[in-house]
């Protein structure tokens, strides 16, 4: 009996602490490198003086400790103080060049401001509503200080993307056609599409996605 108890103690105390273990190592890696961090904002630094004329200022860094982002592992926050756009720097992983989203992010909130009055109106209980341009040619074609075309002027898609949480309604389709003529005739954009995400509805709510 005393032999069969000793063995359950060892038993729970390997267990216990193969759990701390790895609560320890997941800790660990959620945790930012600080000396990593002060690399990308001094690679950041030397790459918007290069690139900028005065007007970007590092405020933050971001560590993609959940690997939502394909090109880079640490990035610096970077605000434009003269319009208040927020984007990104970082060295790419593939190419180790130092690149910006800045173009991609003023495009965006160009976009989200010109637009979000009129889905609100139609979706009240929107949870989420993001406007994209990533994975278009902006951010390729657009680095640096340059000039920036209007936005009507850009001849690629961008995604406008709602989430509900609800269901699906008879009249989602309706309103997001309402939507698309706004954006074809009002803002007066080449292309784009609307994608609606329903949470909290039934399985078969799916994702409604228009494009144009």
């Amino acid at each position: 009996m005393r032999k069969a108890t000793k063995w359950f103690l060892l038993t729970i105390g390997c267990v216990v602490g193969l759990v701390g273990l790895i609560i320890i190592i997941f800790i660990v890696e959620m945790t930012p490198s600080t000396g990593k961090e002060e690399e990308v904002k001094e690679k950041a630094s030397a790459y918007l003086e290069s690139q900028f004329s005065g007007q970007m200022e590092i405020y933050d860094t971001l560590y993609d400790n959940m690997g939502n982002f394909n090109g880079f592992e640490y990035a610096a926050k970077v605000t434009n103080t003269t319009n208040g756009v927020d984007f990104l720097v970082y060295e790419q992983k593939d190419t180790g060049e130092m690149v910006d989203t800045y173009a991609v992010s003023f495009f965006e909130e160009k976009l989200n401001n010109l637009i979000i009055d009129d889905i609100k109106t139609r979706f009240s209980e929107a949870e989420m509503i993001v406007s994209s341009y990533s994975g278009t040619d902006i951010d390729s074609e657009y680095v640096g200080e340059v000039a920036l075309p209007n936005i009507q002027d850009l001849n690629v898609s961008p995604t406008i993307s709602i989430w509900l949480n609800r269901g699906r309604k008879a009249n989602d389709e309706k309103k997001i056609n309402e939507l698309i003529d706004i954006l074809k005739s009002e803002v007066e954009l080449p292309h784009a599409s609307i994608k609606v995400e329903y949470q909290g509805g039934n399985e078969n709510d799916g994702i409604l996605i228009r494009e144009y």
